[in-house]
């Protein structure tokens, strides 16, 4: 049986690597790392976090030798605004430049950066995505897209506008946790249910818009959106958690379906709202 040694060295930039047999592992990138780098073509694995808080690094090439990318890399790496995957890997795509790393074979979006977009062929954002991209303001979800995994736009705090969410099961935990620019969120029928802590800190999301077929919000999923001024409800809804809407201060309305104000008063996370209830034709 082979034995083999794990080797480790650095390139003249500061990036580390290590190497046991045939594999090449980017294992750590240097936070004060500035401008471009290219992964050389040495490497076969990146390193789950090796690539994080990298603020100075402003574009990254994937060469088509890596196969292997671990979790939680580009967080805090608040420059990067390209992010690219040589053509011919064979395991990952940067396709409509589209500024990402998808998994050619399963169509998902494993990591983006903060001018990443979302191809129209993409039916899954991985979780953790996203996940401290500080400088993404905008991105559109397509119709294509089926799940958006946890923590898939955490901390997203320059994240604004309007986020249509259609196509998908479930609006999973801590998705949109602390997008603090966030001002609206329409969550269309088919979405049977709101995570716990899927909107939380959102604090200047002013208007949720929940449509028929959603089952269930879960604790904590809107805490803390101390903007949040309205809330429209469907009479499908059979489930909100005591916590759902904690430290909600400002809102002024609970907009219901006509004949459903006592179904919706037996729930403890909306009876602090009854006198705000506006039941609708």
């Amino acid at each position: 049986m082979k034995t083999f040694v794990r080797k480790h060295f650095r390139d003249e930039q500061g990036v580390q690597f290590s190497t046991c047999g045939d594999i090449t592992t980017l294992t750590r990138m240097p936070s004060g790392l500035k401008g471009a780098y290219r992964i050389p073509d040495f490497v076969t694995n990146i390193g789950a976090y090796a690539i994080n808080g990298c603020n100075e690094l402003t574009s990254l090439i994937i060469p088509k030798t890596v196969s292997v990318i671990g979790k939680n890399n580009f967080e805090l790496c608040e420059q990067l605004t390209s992010l690219v995957v040589e053509q011919g890997n064979p395991m990952f795509d940067s396709r409509d430049n589209c500024n990402a790393v998808i998994v050619t074979a399963t169509n998902t979006l494993v990591h983006g950066c903060n001018s990443s977009s979302i191809p129209d062929s993409i039916e899954v954002i991985a979780d953790s995505a996203f996940s401290q991209r500080r400088n993404l303001s905008h991105i559109a979800i397509p119709d294509s897209v089926v799940y958006v995994g946890e923590f898939a736009f955490l901390g997203c705090y320059s994240l604004e506008g309007e986020i249509k969410l259609q196509g998908i099961h479930q609006v999973a935990r801590s998705c949109f946790d602390g997008c603090s620019s966030l001002k609206k969120v329409s969550i269309s029928s088919g979405i049977e249910s709101v995570e716990s802590g899927a909107f939380a800190s959102c604090s200047m999301l002013s208007d949720v818009v929940i449509t028929e077929g959603s089952k269930y919000i879960g604790t904590y999923a809107f805490d803390n959106c101390n903007s949040l001024a309205s809330i429209t409800l469907p009479k499908s809804i059979e489930r909100i958690e005591s916590t759902a809407f904690d430290r909600c201060n400002r809102i002024e309305r609970v907009l219901i379906p006509q004949g459903t104000m006592d179904y919706f008063m037996r729930f403890d996370a909306l009876k602090q709202y009854r006198h705000r209830f506006v039941e609708l034709c």
